[in-house]
């Protein structure tokens, strides 16, 4: 054909072949019978069908994953802004210059926040963790009097599980969506594979149907295959303009002296 069909974006070939459908089903409601060509209407309302729901799919699929991402951005700043609130309170109390629980503070933080808020922008799933390991020390039970003598509301550790809870849960749904896409760009790209398959076969069967000389058959056959020869000479003269372009490039780059 001159040029590949796989260069047809997906959206076009789904277009295409509602629209030779279309064409197939007129000439078949016009007569006279054809089983050979006529069965070819089914299996473009099959391709069409397929290429739809990946073209669909594809543009809801976008606009979900872009929320689930905007989801997931509010909960790590929730998972932040907890991580900040009690690394903070705690410390402070650590360097309290009076205090009879300055010590017992240091000893907590230094258990719970090591690296202090070095983990605050590492990726979303291994910060979750780190703040995970902080909340079950400043949970453990020797832990408990110098978090009370020292005021730490208690509702904040249940805020933080909260939030770093359903971070994770958010995450989980990102992962899953992205395997989703993976898997539905797979098949998108099978209907297209097929698409191809099946327009190749068309052309031939159309181009093998009249005779040279039977000037009619061949306008027939054109009109039928219209969608796709339009789509084809569009990309040859993309193509053809493309060359010249870089061929006048050539001609006007000076030659080395």
């Amino acid at each position: 054909m001159g040029v590949s069909l796989n260069r047809i974006p997906r959206a076009q070939k789904r277009d295409i072949t509602k629209k030779i459908k279309d064409n197939l089903e007129e000439r078949a409601v016009k007569g006279p019978p054809e089983p050979a060509l006529d069965i070819y209407i089914s299996e473009c309302t099959d391709i069409a069908d397929a290429l739809d729901a990946h073209v669909t799919g594809n543009v809801l699929a976008h606009a979900e994953r872009a929320a689930r991402l905007a989801r997931l951005e509010a909960a790590d700043d929730e998972v932040d802004t907890w991580y900040r609130h009690i690394e903070n309170y705690i410390g402070v109390e650590s360097r309290r210059r009076v205090s009879t629980n300055a010590l017992a503070a240091a000893a907590v933080y230094a258990a719970a926040f090591p690296d202090g808020l070095a983990h605050i922008d590492d990726p979303i799933a291994d910060e979750n963790r780190i703040c995970r390991d902080a909340l079950l020390v400043l949970r453990a039970p020797e832990h408990a009097a110098t978090l009370a003598a020292i005021d730490l509301p208690a509702v904040w550790l249940e805020r933080w599980e909260t939030a770093i809870n359903k971070s994770d849960a958010l995450l989980a749904e990102v992962e899953k969506a992205r395997t989703d896409k993976r898997a539905h760009v797979d098949a998108g790209r099978d209907a297209e594979t097929e698409w191809v398959e099946l327009m190749v076969r068309l052309r031939r069967y159309v181009g093998s149907r009249a005779k040279r000389s039977d000037a009619a058959r061949i306008q027939e056959g054109k009109k039928l295959l219209a969608p796709l020869l339009d789509a084809m000479a569009k990309l040859r003269a993309e193509s053809a303009a493309r060359a010249t372009r870089k061929e006048n490039g050539k001609q006007e780059t000076p030659a080395a002296g």
